[in-house]
């Protein structure tokens, strides 16, 4: 999580898992000052790790994630006047023209928007001519990329009105090209049924290299929300290699050949053959109320236990993955009531 601080340094906090976090205060991105207001997560140059843009009143900061936890500060004048430029404002990263990186845009305070192309090879060219451009930089407080009409490209929605201040916001529609496209929709069933937290990661050939390109699906940054799909530029691509997904269960997808210009909709499973029905082997109620339950199955497979209190309305307790053959829940909400249901399945 990062969380933005105007006008003195960003904080960074590590996810430790469990609902628990720790600051982390060696990273750049804090140590760095700032006058941030907002900021967009992405994979700009697609070697699988999310990387990170401020935009700051002073001076933009871009940071690459080297994949090991820590972070670079990019300051690199090859890479353009995307880490020169003070916009500030508010931010999203999507890729408008399906050329397979991710673009920039940054609604930002008068006299003007920026926009910014991914030219594939770390460095990134300002965009000086469009309407996105030139009918901004009014008073915003956020920008969404999201394919409104879906027809594969990604339009752009930009909320105006900061300070109490009365504006119109502005929609653009994308005109697109003829680069293809993949849009991924999760269902989670296990995990969050939004898949809030899960990676999509495809691979395929475009202007004759092979890459992978990863999106994670997430709820917004910055003031902004986008559309809870993973969207993919293809350009060339007659076919996509491969799509994994990773869920926040831990349970991985993967489909093979998949043509481009396809609306995808993925519901969470997991993979098995033949397998033992699971069984329960012990239930009992502590003194303080709470159930115990153990249960066996096979090994290497989650398990969902819910429970009821009338066979027809059931909760979500919890998952478990199955390491030795037999897995344990516990129920701490049981000492609210006399008697309860449960049942444990292999979603």
């Amino acid at each position: 999580v990062t969380v933005k601080s105007d006008p003195s340094t960003n904080r960074l906090y590590l996810n430790l898992g469990g609902g628990s976090f720790t600051r982390v205060t060696s990273s750049s991105i804090f140590t760095d000052h700032a006058h941030s207001f907002s900021c967009a997560w992405g994979d700009y140059d697609n070697d699988g790790y999310l990387d990170l843009f401020l935009p700051n009143g002073s001076q933009n900061f871009l940071y690459h994630n080297n994949g090991d936890g820590t972070f670079i500060r990019i300051t690199d004048s090859t890479t353009g006047s995307i880490i020169t430029d003070a916009t500030g404002g508010v931010c999203a990263w999507g890729d408008y023209d399906n050329d397979g990186f991710l673009d920039l845009f940054v609604a930002s305070a008068p006299p003007q928007d920026y926009l910014y192309h991914n030219n594939g090879d770390g460095s990134f060219t300002r965009i000086l001519t469009g309407s996105p451009i030139n009918d901004g930089g009014i008073n915003p407080v956020g920008c969404a990329w999201g394919d409104y009409d879906n027809d594969g490209f990604l339009d752009l929605f930009v909320a105006r009105g900061a300070d109490a201040a009365v504006e119109s916001n502005l929609l653009y529609r994308n005109n697109g090209n003829s680069n293809g496209w993949l849009k991924v929709k999760l269902v989670g069933t296990v995990s969050n049924r939004s898949a809030i937290g899960a990676k999509v990661r495809i691979r395929a050939t475009i202007g004759g290299r092979a890459f992978w390109q990863m999106r994670e699906i997430n709820t917004g940054s910055g003031f902004s929300a986008g559309p809870l799909e993973a969207h993919f530029g293809q350009g060339d691509a007659t076919n996509i290699d491969l799509v994994r997904i990773e869920w926040p269960s831990g349970i991985v997808q993967t489909m093979t050949n998949v043509p481009p210009r396809r609306f995808l909709t993925v519901v969470e499973r997991q993979a098995f053959g033949t397998i033992t029905t699971p069984s329960f082997t012990d239930v009992s109620r502590a003194t303080n109320g709470m159930v115990n339950l153990s249960a066996t199955g096979d090994t290497g497979l989650l398990y969902l236990l819910e429970a009821s209190t009338n066979l027809v309305n059931w909760t979500k307790l919890g998952v478990r993955s199955n390491a030795t053959g037999t897995v344990g829940f516990t129920d701490p909400k049981a000492t609210n009531y006399a008697s309860r249901f449960y049942r444990m399945s292999i979603p």
